[in-house]
């Protein structure tokens, strides 16, 4: 199964509060006087899909490969940080031309280091041709752009509070093809206010605190309209710790705008944490759990559950070999709409394995 490029459910708040406290053009690959820079090639995919389109009958088949230019930079300037991910990627299949696809992410952010108070300003846009989700087949291009602000203050020499907002606008193009438009039930604008709390406990491990409140228009679909919030402990383990990672379980509550939709309150979930044992495997495990909007109109969104695990061993020399798994729940909620309570309760199920053969050049 080839990994989607960026995550389409990212946290803003966690990762500006990892970039508003980290200078990062010290540690970059070459340095230009004020600029500094750390360019990769990536290699994220290539094999052979036995299912291109993900067909219930008569699969079709085809050779692929995704190859990765994702580019790390800084440039300083008086107390002022400029810092920019670019990251460029083609997507390719021999025989099915449409099914190829460029894709490509720039975050931009500004940081005035101070002696107890950094603010940031920045900005990402992000164009992908991809599956929204598990839900839906069809590679679709959507685009989002964003914008965020906040101030990062030492409220201690081992504590630190953010406090940041953001808005994101999510655009879909029309498939033709099908002759649905994802547009009229995806466009749609996100606003999110919030702070977290960071305590650095020991050198490699960080406990943290986040809550924010969202808030959500959609252009066309204004019954799914809808505000929220959720509290999230959590704690981050250094990549020099036994068990290294991230670990955030909490509390959400979406409350829909309109009475005929569902509301939610429950868990939500995100980690990632991995072992690395007898210096030659790295075992890793992941559990996450949070709320997705559907395709369908009388089932506005489901929860989402999964468990994801991989095992790395190496085998001789620079060659290693890798299994993976993972399990994934969409639990749909049902809207009061007349005539559709037959389909209430329908749960999906995603569950994914493979393996891999690695070199490290």
């Amino acid at each position: 199964i080839p990994l989607p490029l960026f995550d389409t459910t990212p946290d803003p708040l966690a990762a500006q509060a990892q970039s508003g406290l980290v200078d990062g053009w010290a540690d970059a690959r070459w340095r230009f006087g004020p600029l500094a820079v750390t360019p990769k090639i990536e290699l994220r995919n290539l094999g052979w899909d036995t299912n291109v389109f993900n067909e219930a009958k008569d699969p079709k088949q085809d050779v692929t490969a995704t190859l990765a230019a994702p580019i790390d930079w800084w440039l300083r300037f008086g107390r002022g940080r400029l810092h920019g991910v670019n990251t460029f990627e083609g997507v390719y299949f021999s025989k099915y031309i449409d099914q190829r696809g460029f894709n490509q992410r720039h975050d931009l952010t500004l940081l005035v280091p101070l002696n107890r108070v950094q603010p940031y300003v920045g900005g990402t846009y992000f164009s992908t041709n991809d599956r929204p989700g598990f839900e839906i087949n069809a590679r679709i291009r959507h685009r989002e752009t964003g914008a965020n602000a906040g101030v990062v203050i030492r409220v201690a020499s081992r504590l630190a509070l953010d406090v940041n907002a953001r808005q994101t606008t999510f655009r879909y193009e029309k498939d033709a093809e099908l002759g649905s438009s994802y547009a009229a039930l995806f466009d749609r604008r996100s606003e999110t206010y919030g702070a977290q709390l960071r305590y650095r406990l020991t050198s490699l491990t960080t406990v943290t605190l986040q809550a924010d409140s969202l808030k959500e228009r959609y252009t066309q679909a204004r019954e799914r309209n809808h505000d929220g919030f959720r509290i999230l402990p959590g704690v981050e383990l250094g990549r020099h710790a036994l068990i290294t990672g991230w670990a955030r379980v909490g509390y959400r509550r979406l409350n829909s705008i309109d009475p005929a939709m569902p509301d939610f309150s429950g868990l939500v979930a995100d980690s990632e944490l991995s072992y690395v044992f007898r210096g030659s495997a790295r075992a890793a495990l992941g559990f996450s759990r949070d709320i997705l909007f559907s395709y369908w109109v009388d089932q506005p969104f489901y929860v989402q559950s999964g468990v994801t695990g991989s095992l790395t061993r190496q085998v001789a020399g620079p060659w290693d070999v890798q299994a993976r798994v993972s399990w994934y729940t969409l639990d749909y909620q049902q809207a009061e709409v007349p005539g559709a309570g037959a389909a209430a309760g329908r749960s999906d199920r995603y569950n994914s394995w493979g393996g891999g053969v690695g070199y490290r050049v």
